[in-house]
């Protein structure tokens, strides 16, 4: 699937949390590719490769509000933590020096993702919507790379959990109502114009080497 998609885009994140309290946001192209962590106070920054959007989590409070942009408005999507039943594998695997294992989660019968967290670092959080392993989530893979989240540094250096703010601007509403906006929208699209272009959905995710 790899070899059929002609292009990449890569994107940097960093993923910042204190305890429950989590932001998974975009980094500016100007600033360097560094992460933090300090895996003993649970404060840890990490960089990931990914598409563009904000996501804050509470996990004591079981809430997570992410903003996105959509056909060129905000939403502000307002909702709880996105439940997963995980099922974890025997399969483990090296990332930054950390020993991680996999678990992975059928959607539907079109998707299907494979993540691999570390008990090492003993938070149940992870990149964007991810969470609910005991251990950190330091990669994700979605229908056997056709999206990608890997962590691309990790170091131990103190926080700044001031950036831990749930962003606030943008329409508010639920998972389901965003869900159906965009059905409509994109079958709109599809209307006006049947033969569709590049791009879309297909778009491989990979991480940046540094």
């Amino acid at each position: 699937m790899k070899d059929m998609i002609p292009e990449f885009n890569t994107s940097m994140f960093s993923l910042t949390f204190n305890g429950d309290e989590s932001i998974y946001q975009p980094q500016k192209e100007s600033e360097e590719s560094e992460v933090t962590s300090n895996s003993g106070g649970n404060q840890m920054q990490m960089r990931f490769g990914r598409e563009n959007r904000i996501v804050y989590k509470n996990l004591a409070l079981d809430t997570m509000i992410e903003s996105r942009e959509f056909m060129q408005k905000q939403f502000l999507i307002v909702g709880a933590t996105t439940p997963r039943k995980w099922k974890i594998g025997k399969n483990q695997k090296e990332i930054l020096g950390h020993k991680c294992m996999e678990a992975d989660f059928r959607l539907d019968s079109t998707t299907s993702m494979v993540v691999w967290f570390t008990p090492e670092i003993q938070v149940s959080n992870g990149p964007s919507d991810y969470q609910g392993l005991p251990g950190l989530i330091l990669g994700v893979d979605i229908n056997d790379g056709l999206r990608m989240i890997t962590a691309t540094e990790i170091k131990l250096a103190d926080v700044d959990t001031s950036v831990i703010i749930a962003p606030t601007k943008g329409k508010e509403v639920t998972s389901e109502e965003f869900e159906k906006i965009r059905k409509e929208k994109m079958k709109e699209m599809h209307m006006n114009n049947p033969g569709g272009g590049p791009g879309g959905p297909g778009t491989m995710i990979m991480i940046r080497h540094n």
